[in-house]
């Protein structure tokens, strides 16, 4: 019979501490919900856009470039388009290959775009330009005539995504990973 009692006494006891614990714990949330500070939310999404920059005399482009214009770092790629236009600077028929050149350091071609292999800071553009000198062709000896036009056509984007996430981002917007292009 003591025994009973006992085991009866014990359980009683350990629900009475279960409900204490219990609404201890429902109290201190309680007082935390009602006494804590708002937070406000400041969460501004960054802005990325790129901007070329490049010399023009005569038939020779040179210095071409990007800057970085976004409030982020960002990765570069760009396509070089080329074509005839007449005297008039309309564009016309023809063939216009874009002349040879060796792209500076850090500029890898994949594909016909060419991407700079690291992140480029805000306001800064890649260490090497682009392109240091070309020299177009200032009048075709055809049918179609015309002079020679290379458009700079460049892209950025994001260099930094979600912690962890690597270059995710850019993988999945140009599908490549500049940094591995080496």
């Amino acid at each position: 019979m003591i025994k009973g009692k006992l085991s009866t006494k014990a359980g009683a006891l350990f629900l009475s501490l279960l409900l204490v614990a219990a609404v201890a714990m429902g109290s201190t949330v309680a007082y935390l919900v009602t006494q804590s500070d708002s937070v406000t939310n400041t969460f501004a999404p960054s802005h990325v856009s790129c901007k070329v920059t490049e010399q023009f005399k005569g038939t020779t482009k040179s210095n071409v470039n990007v800057t970085n214009t976004s409030d982020t770092e960002a990765y570069i790629r760009v396509k070089l388009v080329t074509y005839r236009v007449n005297a008039q600077e309309q564009h016309i028929g023809g063939l216009a290959t874009i002349p040879e050149f060796k792209p500076g350091t850090g500029w890898v071609e994949k594909n016909g775009y060419y991407y700079y292999t690291k992140p480029v800071a805000p306001g800064a553009e890649p260490a090497a330009d682009l392109i240091d000198s070309i020299t177009l062709t200032g009048s075709y000896n055809d049918a179609d005539g015309g002079k020679q036009v290379i458009e700079v056509m460049a892209e950025a984007i994001q260099a930094k995504g979600v912690a962890g996430d690597g270059n995710k981002a850019v993988v999945k917007a140009w599908g490549v990973d500049p940094e591995t292009l080496n």
